[in-house]
């Protein structure tokens, strides 16, 4: 089998990452392990890609693939991966990565029995999964009108720890890939950072109802930010 020349990896990891995707299925937090035992979860693995890394790029991607990933028996305050620590409420519960290319994923209770969210993130070396625009264009494409209301997609940029953060924050019927139907009454706040060493792809997305009443907290997440 032919390799795929590093130029067109972005582009590859575009693709990758838009037919993997499907509506989340939010699941119970594992349960802590008891003191003293061991557990057979290990930490989810970072995607892998064909490439061919050399000087500077092999040594950050090395160090991205050796980053901390958080498991279920972390500190709950606490969410890692790609070499940072974010600080998120303790209610938002660890489960196993449903699908590839999520690193880390967690499952956002929702409010008066109204659905859970999920908040996933996904890291990827740094450029490795594209251009930023081209991203935020995918998300942002998942989301339609529904019942003659069109999608909502409002866009910021800012920045926590010396990185760059490209946030979007959208609001429609959500139709993801594998998708059976578009999901009337979705929303998805996105946080796309751009550390030294990885992209890091954070979404909380889910039922309007559980997303937006948590907007405060997820950025508090976002801003919580620090380079491990």
């Amino acid at each position: 089998m032919k390799s795929i020349p590093a130029s067109c990896l972005p582009v590859f990891l575009l693709i990758l990452l838009t037919a993997c995707e499907d509506p989340p299925q939010p699941r119970v937090p594992a349960p802590p392990a008891a003191t003293g035992a061991t557990t057979d979860q290990a930490s989810p693995a970072l995607p892998t890609v064909p490439s061919v890394p050399t000087g500077n790029d092999a040594a950050t991607e090395a160090d991205t693939a050796k980053a901390v990933v958080s498991t279920s028996t972390d500190d709950p305050s606490t969410a890692r991966c790609g070499g940072v620590t974010f600080r998120k409420p303790v209610t938002w519960g660890w489960i196993t990565p449903t699908m590839q290319f999520r690193t880390l994923q967690y499952t956002v209770p929702g409010q008066d029995g109204a659905p859970a969210a999920d908040l996933i993130f996904s890291v990827f070396p740094s450029g490795g999964a594209g251009p930023i625009p081209a991203n935020l264009d995918r998300w942002e494409g998942q989301f339609r009108s529904a019942e003659g209301v069109p999608a909502r997609s409002e866009r910021s940029e800012f920045e926590v720890a010396g990185s760059g953060v490209s946030f979007i924050e959208l609001e429609g019927s959500y139709a993801g890939m594998g998708a059976a139907a578009p999901r009337p009454g979705w929303s998805q706040l996105g946080a796309i950072i751009q550390t030294p060493g990885a992209d890091i792809f954070v979404r909380l997305l889910g039922p309007s109802d559980t997303v937006l009443s948590n907007t405060d907290a997820f950025m508090e997440m976002i801003k919580s930010m620090t380079i491990d």
